[in-house]
């Protein structure tokens, strides 16, 4: 799993200068049109309203909004023009190396233990059942850390709160 890194915001943008988006857009409108045509009725049920939404209306309106994405997003050919060519970018292989020292903490079987790592430790990350609960601040690191300063001062009764009893 790759971690947020100069190489993953540039594939980022790149899937999104890729991505087909006039469709999921128009269709977007025209429901909402189409919901306000349902909530509106007919003129007969809501007389508040002074209007009503017909079919002809729907299509004129999705006439200016097929022509509004289609100026908006340089249709397909100005795109192949900007990019000089019909073929997208390669992508960058992301990569975590972390600076400074790395302390990499870990369940050993009967509790959580530590050790150095090179920082090259991190360029692939393995997905465990307990890695959600492990990396939530009260119930994992807190606690990763409280025992740790329980041992580091050899006092079982230690806390952030108190600091050393």
């Amino acid at each position: 799993i790759p971690r947020v890194s100069g190489a993953t915001l540039i594939n980022l943008l790149l899937d999104l200068n890729q991505f087909e988006y006039q469709g999921w857009a128009e269709g977007d409108v025209e429901q909402a049109l189409r919901d306000l045509q349902t909530m509106i009725g007919n003129r007969h049920t809501n007389k508040q309203l002074p209007f009503s939404i017909d079919e002809e209306a729907i299509q004129r309106v999705m006439g200016y909004v097929q022509r509004g994405i289609e100026k908006v997003s340089g249709g397909e050919e100005d795109m192949s023009k900007r990019s000089g060519k019909n073929v997208a970018p390669e992508k960058m292989i992301p990569c975590l190396f972390p600076p400074g020292t790395c302390i990499h903490f870990y369940r050993d079987g009967s509790g959580i233990d530590g050790t150095y790592v090179t920082c090259t430790f991190f360029d692939e990350i393995d997905v465990a059942r307990t890695m959600f609960d492990d990396h939530l601040i009260s119930s994992g690191y807190r606690k990763i850390f409280l025992n740790m300063m329980r041992d580091f001062h050899k006092d079982d009764h230690f806390s952030f709160e108190r600091g050393r009893t």
